[in-house]
């Protein structure tokens, strides 16, 4: 006795669903079951809206010649109503999944340019071990409070190179891991997708897939949209692009170049790079600044302006070093020697917050009583000085001088 349309239908449909493929149906069958597979979702993941279409595995589906008309045609309805988490975890070798998620999972070297408008705004090389974990870095920034920048992190040791002030600092920081892993993962459309849809789950953002290889995110909570560009071949994002969405204003690009192309080692170290004159500031050799205790951020401000120049008046030059930064004795002399000769402080006036340079910064205004180059004693008024805490991030409340004299 043959078999009914009916019971073969949902033979397919429970074939799919377990992941095989039938072959060779007649026409009324795929009828049958594209029809009832557009109108179920019992056995799927509904938190994902049906507009969410897999348009990557379908394209494989299409490229695989082992497949019938029929498996390619019902698999694209199933595609329109499986979750994201659903195509991970439970699509079958046959949709040639696994080759993706590996593809995610090991993204070992990563090169990236980031612009706002047609300005540079960072370049980033990262490096990370088989776990996903990024263990090195190095990255370019021309634009910051500080002037141009070029920094390499380990986990031991991070260098920053401030190019534009001639000076290097050595070192340790748990800050930058957390911004390179993230920027890394921008790049995986898999880990992208998770965290779009756990924020879609809790109300915060709309997702649509516009067309192929595109995903686009519109936030509720803050004017912003984020658009998504796939690469069909790799499946990996070749470029972000992020709008204010009150304006339509680009805010930022992020372009994913070298892809698994090894980094020379030889890049995450600044020292054979810098110049011969640079000032050199190690922090992993000295504890620089002065501590908070209890004094309030206002107190601790003006207290750091009065220790570094009563260190000047007494011609200190070391511990007047460690709080201008954590400078060394001898370049204090190279700058200061001969130059700013201090005999007394004459008044320091209410610091005022300077948030250019941080939540912690400020401005202590002062005067001084100085002797110029001919014997005369003046008064003098400098433009600042700046002081702040948390620059050495293992005493966040060590406070020096970082600028303004």
């Amino acid at each position: 006795m043959k078999e009914n349309k009916n019971n073969k239908t949902n033979k397919a449909i429970d074939a799919l669903k377990n992941g095989l493929i039938p072959a060779g149906p007649p026409q009324e069958v795929i009828d049958a079951t594209l029809k009832k597979l557009s109108k179920i979702d019992d056995g799927f993941d509904t938190a994902v809206p049906k507009r969410i279409k897999t348009i990557k595995i379908i394209e494989r589906i299409k490229a695989m010649k082992s497949f019938t008309k029929f498996a390619t045609a019902a698999v694209i309805v199933v595609a329109a109503v499986l979750s994201v988490s659903i195509f991970v975890k439970s699509v079958p070798a046959a949709f040639g999944i696994e080759q993706v998620i590996d593809a995610y999972n090991n993204i070992r070297f990563l090169h990236v340019k980031q612009f706002r408008g047609e300005q540079m705004h960072g370049e980033f090389w990262i490096k990370s071990d088989e776990l996903g974990h990024v263990t090195k870095a190095r990255y370019y920034l021309p634009v910051t409070e500080d002037g141009i920048k070029l920094i390499t992190w380990t986990p031991e040791r991070t260098e920053v190179w401030f190019k534009s002030k001639n000076s290097f600092l050595i070192c340790q920081t748990n800050r930058i891991e957390g911004w390179m892993q993230s920027i890394k993962e921008q790049c995986q459309p898999k880990l992208v997708m998770q965290k779009l849809l756990e924020d879609q789950k809790a109300g915060r953002v709309d997702i649509d897939i516009q067309k192929s290889a595109v995903i686009v995110a519109t936030y509720k909570t803050k004017p912003r949209k984020e658009i998504y560009y796939i690469d069909q071949a790799t499946d990996l994002v070749t470029h972000i692009e992020v709008y204010n969405i009150k304006d339509s204003k680009e805010l930022l690009t992020s372009e994913f170049f070298d892809y698994n192309s090894p980094i020379d080692e030889k890049i995450f170290s600044l020292e054979d790079e810098v110049p011969k004159d640079v000032t050199k500031i190690n922090q992993l050799t000295q504890l620089i600044g002065i501590p908070q205790g209890n004094m309030t951020d206002e107190q601790a401000a003006a207290e750091t302006v009065r220790q570094f120049f009563q260190a000047m008046i007494d011609k200190d030059y070391k511990n007047a070093g460690q709080i201008y930064s954590g400078i060394s004795e001898e370049k204090m002399k190279e700058y200061f020697e001969g130059k700013l000769n201090v005999t007394a402080i004459i008044s320091i006036g209410t610091p005022t917050p300077y948030p250019k340079c941080g939540p912690h910064s400020f401005r202590v205004p002062c005067k001084l009583e100085i002797i110029g180059t001919d014997g005369q004693k003046t008064t003098w008024e400098p433009y600042g000085p700046f002081a702040r805490c948390g620059d050495d991030e293992n005493h966040p409340d060590r406070w020096i001088i970082h600028g303004g004299i």
